[in-house]
């Protein structure tokens, strides 16, 4: 865990499951709320580039340089959107593809991690420098796992990083497909996870849940896929083992049931 100044640049017995809390592949690069940061100052920063085939086909990635007609020595940062790491979280993964664009000069230095701006704390998952270009079409795909014993990140809300740095003098760091996944405590004691079912699913609003007595659930939490909650139901709004969620728009949600010892199941569902 590290600190640095980039505020002043930016106003029982149980079972795991796997769910993917955030991803990418940088087509909603437009719209999706992406920061960069230019640390060292010299007005080269992250930015997207498009390796489709021009002819109407896009690829949408993320580079950052190290040498622009002249020796750069980026400090560079990209931060995806927001998301809220689920309470209970047993481990965080995080994944990203990298390469550098250039095989002649492929020694550039990245790392990826975790960041809380508002505290202006950095979680670095990994640091490591190129020894091969790799490429677009092969990139090196980079997956880490930070578990709660090293690091309890549980009802933190943070967002993934993207750091080039300490390189100069190389050509380009590419960088595609970011990936942030929790892996959940869920009880199978109060919650048994077998027979529990949500139903429909694809749904287009009323969802059933089948396998435990309503009165059992103390809570429903509805995320969407940046992990932040859009909706929740307690005991006296779930009527007759269902609940409505006609309201959102369409989408993938995760419906977490929680009952009065705070023990839970997540399911994802999608609104139609």
């Amino acid at each position: 865990m590290k600190k640095i100044t980039l505020l002043a640049l930016i106003v029982g017995f149980f079972s795991y499951s796997q769910d993917p809390l955030w991803s990418t592949d940088f087509e909603d690069y437009a719209t999706a709320d992406y920061i960069v940061v230019d640390l060292d100052g010299d007005n080269n920063n992250f930015a997207p580039i498009d390796y489709g085939d021009g002819v109407g086909t896009t690829d949408i990635k993320f580079f950052s340089a190290s040498w622009d007609s002249v020796a750069l020595t980026p400090d560079n940062w990209l931060f995806s959107p927001e998301m809220t790491i689920p309470a209970n979280t047993e481990s965080v993964t995080l994944t990203a593809d990298v390469f550098a664009q250039d095989a002649d000069w492929a020694a550039e230095k990245y790392s990826i991690g975790l960041y809380d701006l508002v505290g202006d704390l950095e979680y670095n998952f990994h640091t490591e420098v190129l020894t091969n270009a790799w490429s677009s079409e092969a990139p090196q795909t980079v997956s880490i796992t930070i578990t709660s014993t090293e690091q309890d990140f549980s009802g933190l809300t943070l967002r993934m990083y993207v750091r080039h740095f300490e390189t100069t003098d190389m050509f380009r760091f590419v960088v595609d497909n970011l990936s942030v996944s929790t892996n959940g405590n869920l009880s199978t004691e109060d919650l048994n996870l077998s027979d529990i079912k949500i139903y429909p699913n694809p749904t287009n609003g009323l969802i059933n849940i089948a396998g435990i007595d309503s009165n059992k659930i103390n809570e429903i939490l509805i995320s969407n896929q940046l992990g932040q909650e859009v909706m929740n139901f307690d005991l006296s709004q779930i009527s007759n083992n269902s609940f409505d969620i006609s309201d959102l728009n369409k989408g993938i949600y995760f419906v977490q049931l929680k009952d009065d010892s705070n023990k839970s199941k997540t399911v994802k569902i999608i609104k139609e």
